[in-house]
């Protein structure tokens, strides 16, 4: 004869008994199964690090070099810098990127490559990238702010950015797609005629 259990208010048999522990000892299990798939996918979507995405061998530049990268960053191409030239920075792919701006509250239409996509590239890793321009202008960059998408304008309304035009590179923010973007704490990180950024 099967022996008898309290469970809650309900008298059931052993059987009954074990097979309820079973269902909730599964039902334990299946709950961290699924915690555990949810943070593995969030590891996949925010990268561990971004040691996969370096690990070819930077090439070295072949036209002049419009961006020197140095400080924290894995792969380099010079000693202790990453080097590039306007056609590595393409082979990132071209976005583009209408918006406005400190300089024009007419959304205008820039085109570059994505500062995430460069900087995972060399295995950049820091809190904050120190922003300098041909023009001896600085700025701080932190790190957070590339959930924005940064982009490393190249061309402006279709015409490659030149020295008078602040390029060769200039970085620039969705302005128009996030309001906080408006903030002059933002616009002073619109480094133009960029050339040199520092990982820290």
């Amino acid at each position: 004869m099967p022996n008898i259990y309290r469970y809650g208010r309900c008298w059931i048999s052993s059987e009954k008994f074990l097979q309820t522990k079973t269902n909730i000892i599964m039902s334990l299990c299946g709950a961290c199964m699924v915690r555990a798939a949810l943070f593995l996918s969030l590891i996949a979507l925010v990268g561990w690090g971004n040691t996969s995405l370096a690990s070819e061998p930077l090439p070295a530049p072949t036209g002049p070099v419009i961006l020197t990268i140095t400080g924290n960053i894995q792969q380099t191409n010079a000693p202790g810098q990453a080097r590039f030239d306007r056609a590595m920075l393409e082979s990132f792919g071209i976005l583009s990127l209408t918006t406005s701006s400190e300089l024009s509250e007419k959304p205008q239409l820039f085109e570059g490559v994505s500062l995430r996509a460069v900087l995972d590239r060399i295995g950049a890793r820091g809190m904050t990238m120190k922003a300098s321009a041909l023009n001896d202008y600085q700025a701080d960059i932190p790190f957070e702010d590339l959930q924005y998408e940064l982009l490393l304008a190249l061309r402006l309304e279709g015409q490659p950015l030149k020295l008078r035009d602040k390029g060769p590179l200039w970085v620039v923010y969705p302005r128009d797609a996030h309001s906080i973007l408006k903030d002059v704490r933002f616009d002073s990180r619109w480094v133009w005629q960029l050339n040199r950024l520092h990982v820290e």
